[in-house]
């Protein structure tokens, strides 16, 4: 009986000691003498060698990534680096996915064990509470012009930022030009309406062949709103005001789920949260003509799909306006992290030109500061639309009412399921209504 509880007590002291390890943010008061390094880090296109973070005792981080970059190359290269500069600093990732994010930063905040890092959209964490204000670092930085203004879109709330940009992205249409051609089509479609006629010519339900892919993304849609002149938000200063059911956003709605639903051009999208992989697979197998998606689509149809890469083409989103949604994701400081420096260093050097343009062409997630399309990497003549399309994005910022967010989303699951579009809009609205007001 002694030799088991001598064994269960040293098995709680192993468990008790792993937990410890295993804290975030955890400082100790021991002390290194970390020195500038040999070289000159700027003309590495990296961030300066800044003695505050040099100056810190040993420290722990924990940042949290989204899966399909926590384990990528040029983040963990730029984590190795970071650490050699700064050996005072040790570096722990995390990879979560995407949609899962806001529910397990929450549930941190809440207990108070927080990581020191997290990554999604800072603005929408601002606006909950969830996030350290930055502003005094982005001040001691001063590079604040060197950025896209839908990079410090993306991490600012009513006047505050609440992180640094990783990526900034936007929507193009992409095809295929061998299907376009065999079908006599000779140019991408530049209306909805046109998207529409070309998407039925290219359908060949014999073969089980498809001419556009939609999808049931909330974000992916806003979109097409924007593209067709509108928003589902408006704002006034800080007054906030929902726009979901506007007539061009039901019309919108109709013409696209119709796609799938009565035209039978495009498949009804899967009922999974995340909508990116299905059309791609279509598209990349030949089972589907085109679809509407981002850069990084580009970079993975090359990839996975080589033959698909050979023949595809790219084009502005067909519609009445200029312009899409604003993507990309920012990292922040989630609420009561001790280590809101250094965190805030490596987040420096994640966007660093000698990283972000790694992130382009490895991952096909585009920089945000202006300087660094300079590259030639960007004279692709598949990344023009997307270049063009970024100067008129704008950013989702109904991800700052997560109840509205839901409803947005619940709503286009709706009516690709069968619902009417006008009336499904109408209870969004409403839900949209309440959130705002009750943020208020």
């Amino acid at each position: 009986m002694r030799r088991f509880l001598f064994t269960i007590l040293a098995v709680l002291l192993v468990l008790s000691g792993c937990q410890s390890a295993g804290n975030s943010g955890e400082k100790s008061n021991e002390k290194m003498d970390v020195k500038p390094p040999d070289r000159d880090l700027v003309e590495d296109g990296l961030p300066a060698f800044n003695e505050k973070i040099a100056s810190l005792p040993k420290t722990d981080l924990e940042i949290w990534l989204a899966a399909d970059y926590a384990n990528e190359k040029p983040i963990q290269d730029a984590v190795k680096e970071f650490q050699s500069v700064y050996p005072n600093i040790s570096v722990k990732t995390v990879g979560i996915e995407w949609g899962d994010m806001t529910n397990k930063v929450k549930l941190a905040v809440s207990s108070g064990a927080v990581p020191d890092m997290a990554h999604n959209h800072s603005f929408a964490f601002g606006a909950q509470g969830l996030a350290e204000p930055v502003d005094d670092l982005w001040k001691e930085w001063g590079e604040e012009d060197l950025f896209l203004p839908g990079g410090i879109e993306d991490v600012t709330w009513k006047g505050v930022k609440y992180g640094v940009p990783i990526d900034i992205n936007t929507l193009i249409y992409l095809y295929n030009k061998k299907a376009f051609k065999k079908n006599g089509i000779k140019e991408a479609p530049k209306t909805f309406d046109e998207l529409i006629e070309v998407s039925k010519k290219l359908t060949n339900k014999e073969k089980g062949q498809y001419g556009f892919v939609t999808n049931a993304s909330g974000w992916s849609f806003f979109g097409q709103v924007v593209a067709q002149g509108t928003n589902i938000l408006k704002f006034d200063g800080d007054k906030v005001t929902a726009n979901l059911n506007d007539p061009v956003v039901v019309d919108t709605m109709k013409k696209y789920t119709d796609l799938a639903l009565v035209h039978k051009a495009s498949p009804v999208p899967p009922p999974q949260e995340r909508q990116t992989d299905h059309p791609v697979a279509m598209f990349g197998t030949g089972r589907a003509a085109s679809f509407i998606s981002g850069p990084w689509d580009i970079a993975r149809i090359k990839n996975e799909f080589p033959d698909a890469y050979k023949d595809l083409g790219t084009a502005v989103i067909p519609a009445k306006e200029k312009g899409s949604v604003l993507g990309g994701g920012s990292l922040f400081v989630p609420k009561g992290s001790k280590n809101k420096a250094a965190s805030f260093e490596l987040m420096k050097w994640f966007i660093s030109d000698k990283y972000s343009i790694r992130l382009a062409k490895e991952m096909g997630r585009h920089p945000v500061k202006e300087h660094q399309y300079k590259d030639e990497f960007f004279n692709d003549p598949l990344l023009k639309p997307y270049v063009e399309t970024l100067k008129y994005a704008q950013p989702y910022k109904l991800e700052a009412y997560p109840e509205a967010n839901d409803a947005w989303g619940k709503a286009l699951r709706s009516v690709f399921d069968g619902a009417d579009v006008e009336k499904t809009l109408d209870n969004a609205q409403e839900v949209a209504e309440k959130s705002i007001n009750y943020a208020k």
